[in-house]
């Protein structure tokens, strides 16, 4: 039997993500994990996301760093074309491989 990949299961968002981080960026952040696990990265069961924002020629993208401990990875990504950019917030993605849940470390 082979090992169930990780994130792949029923998807939560908690109350606290949903009041800080746009629909459209939690969206994001998921599509984040699927991309890595396409490509065949290893994915530890915490993924850590560190939000903020990067001025380029005058105009605000979303950054994200993506990172996890095991096997260690950190990765930036740029996000263009958001209407509300999450600055200063991390969140958190945990999988117990029944589901997975994304919310803020204070959540935890």
């Amino acid at each position: 039997m082979s090992e169930q990949k990780r994130f792949t299961s029923d998807r939560y968002v908690t109350r606290g993500v949903n009041e800080v981080v746009p629909v459209e960026l939690q969206l994001i952040l998921w599509s984040i994990l699927e991309k890595r696990q396409e490509r065949g990265d290893q994915l530890d069961f915490l993924q850590v996301f560190e939000l903020s924002a990067e001025w380029v020629d005058g105009e605000p993208l979303q950054k994200v760093t993506n990172r996890q401990e095991q096997p260690f990875h950190e990765e930036v990504f740029y996000v263009d074309h958001t209407e509300n950019l999450a600055i200063g917030v991390t969140v958190w993605i945990v999988d117990s491989r029944t589901y997975s849940t994304m919310l803020l470390p204070k959540e935890y």
